[in-house]
């Protein structure tokens, strides 16, 4: 827990993968917590090619039960569903000449509505859950958004005295 707060939650993520990951590990958390999901996360990696958008996405029903039976992982069949959907979604996303990449849309998208609402977190969150879930994904409520644009640095809610603040 204390190397994942000192060295990567909170910090912005250079890529459309890291992004995707840290969806999807906030996705796989609901209901649960947070020390059980990093326990699990290099088997998740492991089970969900880590978190390859490409490979992910061509996850049939057969990794579906294949994972299911993955001891290592989180074993719920509608976040594990979930997952693949979102990983299609994501790639369509990446793929579309007229979208940016995943990450710029995830960055683009929090930082529009951020100046939108001026800057009411309780609002932003309800408005990208809102269209992420317009959008197709699953697993994207409010709670899971907040969790999501803290992991990836949007939100700064470390401590006030916290060194990272």
């Amino acid at each position: 827990m204390i190397a994942y707060h000192d060295e990567e939650w909170g910090k912005m993520k250079n890529s459309s993968q890291e992004i995707f990951e840290a969806l999807s590990l906030e996705a796989m958390q609901a209901g649960l917590s947070w020390a059980i999901i990093l326990n699990k996360r290099q088997a998740m990696r492991h089970a969900y090619a880590n978190f390859d958008m490409v490979q992910l996405s061509r996850f049939d029903e057969a990794d579906v039960e294949r994972l299911m039976l993955d001891e290592g992982i989180i074993r719920h069949r509608l976040k594990i569903k979930a997952m693949i959907h979102n990983a299609q979604l994501a790639l369509s996303i990446e793929e579309s000449p007229q979208l940016p990449s995943f990450r710029d849309y995830i960055y683009q998208m929090a930082a529009d509505f951020s100046h939108q609402l001026n800057n009411q977190e309780d609002d932003i969150n309800q408005a990208m859950a809102k269209q992420l879930k317009k959008t197709g994904f699953k697993f994207v409520g409010p709670t899971i958004v907040e969790a999501f644009l803290e992991a990836i640095g949007v939100y700064n809610h470390h401590d006030s005295q916290c060194f990272l603040r």
